[in-house]
């Protein structure tokens, strides 16, 4: 009976004794482990879009499809027309092909209803801007449309992420630096980043081929 005594108290100092152990190489290893401060840097850019999507569609229905080719040629040419004599180039435009449907419904008005599309692809920002405020000129000709939609991209993006990137990496920085001082620390080196993501969206309403390029870059510095 003593020696089982005996042994359950050699068990019991052998688990205090690991206990003990892992408990001191934990509080090693933990105040090995270096502070640090994670802070954002914002970098913000307004630039112009170097390109602008434009399109516009229309509908044309009839009774007979020689009529109603007639007046798909038709429109077509007075919105090349009015493309060409603003300063488009022909390459510039283009037209998509065009979806016609026909209505067997017997009470129905027309037989044939077609939907065409003409765009324009053009690194001529401003006058893409100015011409799609004088679309009106085409209902003189007979072209009503139901769709006039412009877009603005930026395609060279690439151009201003460095300095960008620089200016988001910095911001960080500063802030991180602001922190150390008023912590009683010095600021050390970067032990991660996250570049973040290039956010483009409009200025404004009023003027959509102006980009606001924001840039949000995660960085964490250490601290000693």
């Amino acid at each position: 009976m003593k020696e089982i005594k005996n042994n359950w108290v050699l068990i019991i100092g052998a688990v205090l004794l690991i206990l003990c152990l892992v408990i001191f190489f934990a509080a090693k290893a933990f105040s090995a482990q270096q502070s640090y401060v994670e802070v954002k840097g914002l970098s913000e850019k307004i630039v112009k879009a170097d390109t602008a999507i434009w399109s516009m569609s229309f509908d044309v229905k009839s009774n007979d499809i020689d009529g109603l080719y007639s007046d798909l040629q038709k429109n077509i040419s007075s919105i090349k027309d009015f493309l060409k004599q603003k300063g488009f180039e022909a390459s510039e435009i283009n037209v998509a092909p065009v979806n016609i449907y026909q209505d067997t419904y017997k009470d129905s008005q027309f037989r044939y209803n077609a939907s065409e599309q003409v765009s324009v692809y053009t690194n001529k920002v401003d006058l893409a801007r100015s011409t799609s405020n004088d679309t009106l000129l085409l209902v003189k000709k007979g072209v009503i449309l139901n769709q006039n939609n412009i877009s603005f991209e930026v395609s060279d993006i690439n151009s201003i992420k460095p300095d960008m990137l620089t200016e988001a990496i910095k911001n960080a920085k500063d802030t991180a630096l602001q922190f150390a001082q008023k912590s009683g620390s010095s600021l050390g080196a970067v032990s991660r980043g996250n570049q973040g993501v290039f956010d483009i969206t409009d200025k404004d309403p009023g003027s959509p081929e102006y980009k606001k390029v924001r840039l949000v870059s995660t960085l964490r510095f250490l601290l000693n």
